[in-house]
């Protein structure tokens, strides 16, 4: 059995035609097909008519155009057939917003509507939206967060200066807005130290001066200091916490900002050529381990070097001879910590590198998990799975094999120095050379001493992790923008664009391709037309539409619009000028109404109906169980590939475009549907600009200028008349189209008891 969900929605009708007479090839096959054109309906033996979730009426094209008026409308690509009115006209607010007030606020309209990027319209959403990006708030977490007692803090930094490129970034230059609490949390590190430090020296005074010579009075003393330098400490660690826990939370919030900000400005190249997983781990696990390291391993390392050093000091001050004996074993500590920190840097390094293809995995599979269940590749997915997350956790046992050597080191020279200090210390109190207090401290002293470089060790596994996340952020806001190259723009734009577009010996060539997307595109499209851009799949249709929505640059020659190249306009300012509707848009999670609301998050009710009453979606909002309230899941769930795509078209119109692109956009959409949309777009097309990719030719008839690229090179161009019977590529395309057209009526079918004849209709 083989299913095609509209399969051939986005090939050409030559494609098309290749593709059916391959099909064919073989009879014996059952195929379930799901048909917006109707030359799909070639291969068909049979056609059912849906409604409303219900069969309502099937059998061969014949009998079906002769009897059923839907199936007419639903298929009829006729000019001169006039599309129904846009029913939901006559619906009431209960039909398009059933759970708003008449006189409600269109503000709880947008309560959900996601909010625009930085970086401009058009650009929201896109790559970034994977398995672990696009996980949609269920009602229980937000019931659960609304329950929280509410944050207060703020984190004091100027986020749009945080939004700002950044190509020298630094550690210090992040550092520097915190500056302030990064002192004062240095400040009560060093209080910590010395009340560690101090604590020894404490205990030798009560032993000499208060159990020796027998005086109580100084032993309750050296108690009272001891108990409020516990105090004082507990005082300076609850400071620290907080403090230590700002600083880091600023910290990262800048990261954040900034890292998302620039990931916003980069071109469309940078995510063809990474891995999303890889960019959702420097959001999430790169981010998360520098985060870990401010917040608790900085200042524990601060601590254990302050300690470390003023024990040190203690040991030389109070005992030189003993102090040597215990610091004989820091030259062999630092030569294991040196060879630590090689062999552990490498496998840190490795480890992040593993995890990227794991998350990248795990996105892959999640998003593209119909696929896998189609075709019976869950067992192989796991398996992959399963080997990537095995040669990270490979790469993580590698450092724990050192840190498996180098802590008991650390052990065994701790207790041998502990061993020779108690036995010199002993000799040197039997002979009157030391003091027992002296002793004693010089053994706490060497408890104090081992713990922080103890300490160190551990906080070293995650001050690597966080050394790789910085450098790999570094490495993202450091990376250039392919649309920044040429300027940054300086030419605002004022109000409206008048629509003039001109590509001048446009030549462009995908990153990593090894022949050119386009080659000496010369075009003009005059202001207030409507344009076709046709030709076989692959001659570069999309490429156009990209480089005119600034998603890409050209290689060669220039784009203008207004007599101005592209690269000279603010690119936030171009494209809020522009309406792209992509083949398969992306809806957010939210309702309808928030959707269509996207790129103008300030409109009211009116300006939404206004919007989809443009584009004939309407009637297809009322027809829905909450109308414009309509939820909408993760990437457009709950809505049907149509409703979807209408739903974009509505969003486009919504933000009043002078410039709109429409690749592909009309394919998921029945052809009488497809005729409602672009009989209804017509008053408003008439006042800007269109470029529309076309594979259905009943689109490119309807268009000014029809522009036929093919090979990356434009080869045609005129009124679909004067190409229909040129003798050219498009006359190709033509006949091809209309050749799709006879929907078997040449041949019985199987209702008739005959199969399907094999050979292809002419």
């Amino acid at each position: 059995m083989l299913i095609l969900d509209d399969a051939t929605s986005a090939v050409d009708a030559e494609t098309e035609a290749a593709i059916f007479a391959a099909l064919r090839a073989r009879p014996k096959r059952t195929t379930l097909i799901l048909a917006h054109r109707r030359s799909t309906l070639s291969l068909a033996d049979r056609v059912a008519v849906l409604d409303g979730g219900r069969v309502v009426d099937s059998g061969t094209v014949h009998e079906l155009e002769a009897r059923n008026a839907l199936f007419r409308a639903l298929l009829s690509g006729a000019e001169d057939e006039t599309p129904e009115p846009d029913r939901a006209d006559g619906y009431g607010v209960e039909a398009l917003w059933p759970e708003a007030a008449p006189d409600s606020d269109p503000a709880a309209v947008r309560a959900a509507a996601p909010q625009a990027g930085p970086g401009g319209g058009g650009r929201g959403g896109g790559p970034m939206s994977g398995a672990l990006g696009s996980i949609a708030p269920t009602p229980a977490l937000r019931r659960a967060v609304e329950a929280l007692p509410p944050a207060t803090e703020q984190p004091g930094l100027d986020t749009a200066q945080l939004r700002r490129p950044d190509p020298e970034f630094r550690l210090s230059r992040t550092l520097r807005p915190v500056r302030w609490l990064l002192a004062a949390v240095v400040l009560c590190l060093a209080v910590e130290s010395l009340t560690s430090i101090a604590f020894p020296s404490i205990v030798r005074y009560a032993v000499d001066r208060g159990v020796t010579p027998g005086e109580p009075a100084r032993l309750w003393a050296a108690t009272a200091v001891g108990a409020a330098l516990a105090l004082l400490a507990w005082l300076v660690v609850a400071v620290l916490t907080v403090l230590t826990a700002r600083a880091g939370e600023r910290v990262l919030f800048g990261l954040r900002v900034r890292s998302y900000a620039h990931l916003q400005r980069l071109g469309l190249d940078y995510y063809e050529r990474e891995l999303s997983g890889r960019i959702m781990t420097r959001m999430t696990t790169d981010v998360d381990a520098l985060s870990s390291f401010i917040q608790t391993g900085l200042s524990t390392a601060v601590v254990s070097v302050l300690t470390l050093v003023g024990i040190s000091v203690a040991l030389l001050a109070t005992d030189l001879t003993l102090g040597l004996v215990a610091l004989a074993v820091v030259p062999p500590l630092l030569a294991a910590t040196l060879w630590f920190r090689r062999v552990s840097s490498t496998a840190y390094s490795v480890s992040r590198e593993r995890i990227s293809l794991v998350n990248a995995d795990f996105q892959e599979n999640v998003t593209g998990l119909r696929a896998a269940q189609a075709y019976r590749r869950e067992e192989f997915a796991a398996r992959r799975f399963a080997e990537r997350a095995d040669a990270y956790r490979r790469s993580r046992m590698r450092s724990q094999r050192a840190i498996s050597l180098y802590f008991p080191f650390i052990a065994l020279l701790s207790d041998l120095a502990l061993a020779a200090v108690v036995f010199v210390g002993a000799r040197e109190v039997a002979s009157g050379a030391t003091t027992a207090g002296v002793l004693v401290a010089f053994v706490l002293y060497l408890g104090l001493l081992f713990g922080p470089i103890q300490q160190l060790s551990q906080v070293f596994d995650g001050y690597q992790q966080a050394r790789v996340g910085l450098r790999r952020i570094g490495d993202l806001l450091r990376t250039e923008s392919s649309l920044e190259t040429g300027g940054t723009g300086t030419v605002p734009v004022p109000g409206h664009l008048r629509g003039d577009v001109r590509l001048d010996d446009v030549g462009f060539r995908y990153a990593g391709a090894d022949t050119d997307a386009l080659t000496g595109v010369d075009l003009h499209f005059p202001a207030g037309s409507t344009v076709s851009l046709v030709g076989r799949t692959g001659a570069g249709k999309s490429t156009i539409v990209k480089l005119l929505a600034r998603f890409y640059d050209p290689t060669s020659g220039s784009v203008r619009v207004d007599d101005v190249d592209l690269r000279g306009y603010r690119l936030p300012e171009y494209r809020a000028r522009l309406g792209v509707v992509p083949q398969e848009a992306h809806l957010f999670t939210g309702t309808v109404a928030s959707n269509i609301a996207y790129g103008r998050p300030d409109a009211d009710r009116a300006d939404i109906e206004a919007a989809a009453r443009a584009v004939g979606a309407l009637d297809m909002i009322a027809g829905l169980p909450g109308g414009m309230l309509h939820p909408v899941g993760e990437r457009g769930q709950g809505l049907s590939a149509g409703q979807r795509q209408l739903v974009a078209l509505a969003r486009a119109e919504l933000v009043d475009p002078d410039l709109l692109l429409l690749d592909e956009a009309t394919a998921t959409l029945d052809p009488g549907t497809e005729r409602a949309v672009l009989a209804a777009g017509e008053s408003v097309t008439r006042s800007r600009t269109a470029v529309v990719v076309a594979h259905r030719l009943a689109t490119a008839a309807r268009s000014d200028l029809v522009v036929v690229v093919d090979g990356g090179r434009i080869v045609e161009t005129g009124s679909h008349d004067a190409l229909r019977h040129a003798g050219g590529v498009y006359t190709t395309l033509c006949d091809a189209a209309q050749m799709r057209a006879g929907n078997n009526r040449l041949s019985r079918t199987v209702v008739d008891g005959d199969p399907i004849e094999s050979e292809i209709v002419r």
